[in-house]
């Protein structure tokens, strides 16, 4: 995955020299590893590369996110005056999450925008193995200037989803609506904010709503690279279910049950952006 996306932004780079700097591509890693008495690591890669001609523009993003932990379980065997210990590892993932998007957007004013955009997702961790919305709308741009720019989008969407454990009342296809907006602000010279809000509705269940909220801040060490903090908000009114073990009172296993996972989750990251 990660020679893809480099090879896309060395593309970028490639064909933006050849149009005039018409191609923009940033790529962004981020990693931590913890080691002794427990182990982890955690791997993060994201790219963006976007192309603009006089009217259209063409945005293409993917990333991922991957941390796998390990458990060291200790035992003494022997005698508390002659005992010697041994040591098992167990070595799981424990958060995964995935995304791509590709995104065409046609002007035919100096505000409003007509878009096509398909998104895919995969979370594991929050019950979703794939889910991909296609989405069809309007978009209008409120400001853009040097030190800000203001989008609102609003579309129909039609959303295919396959869950870990499937949900017998829900259907995986259905069309729903889309807001979102897209916020940029420079903060000086070498730092930007960004907020970006997506909101989705199912058009057969109205109380199917979620929301993805990323609130970014960067800093530019020089032409090429910077600095990038960033923090995820999902919401789902909905969540994917999950199966857990049932167990009476007595503790004696008793089948399991469905219940459904948490409505909010939060990824906060740090990364180190190439920018071309």
């Amino acid at each position: 995955m990660a020679a893809v996306l480099l090879g896309l932004a060395a593309s970028a780079k490639a064909h933006a020299q050849e149009a005039g700097d018409r191609w923009q591509a940033s790529t962004e890693f981020s990693f931590v590893r913890t080691g002794g008495n427990a182990e982890s690591s955690t791997f993060g890669i994201g790219t963006a590369v976007t192309r603009s001609w006089d009217r259209t523009e063409v945005k293409i993003e993917a990333g991922g996110i991957r941390t796998r932990s390990t458990r060291y379980r200790r035992v003494a065997v022997g005698t508390e005056a002659d005992y010697r210990v041994e040591e098992n590892a167990e070595s799981n993932i424990s958060a995964e999450n995935y995304n791509a998007r590709v995104r065409l957007d046609r002007r035919f004013s100096e505000r409003t925008s007509v878009f096509v955009q398909s998104g895919w997702t995969r979370n594991t961790f929050s019950g979703i193995r794939h889910r991909l919305v296609n989405v069809l709308g309007v978009s209008t741009r409120w400001a853009a200037s040097d030190t800000q720019r203001l989008r609102t989008a609003y579309g129909f969407t039609h959303t295919v989803q396959e869950d870990v454990v499937p949900d017998p009342d829900a259907d995986g296809r259905f069309l729903g609506l889309r807001l979102s907006s897209e916020y940029w602000r420079k903060l000086t010279e070498s730092a930007e904010w960004t907020s970006n809000l997506v909101m989705d509705g199912n058009g057969d269940d109205p109380s199917d709503v979620r929301a993805d909220w990323t609130n970014s801040l960067s800093v530019a060490m020089n032409e090429h690279l910077g600095l990038k903090t960033s923090l995820r908000t999902t919401f789902d009114n909905q969540p994917a279910l999950a199966r857990v073990p049932l167990v009476s009172a007595a503790g004696e296993e008793a089948g399991n049950v469905l219940i459904r996972r948490q409505e909010l989750d939060r990824v906060f990251t740090v990364a180190l952006v190439v920018s071309f």
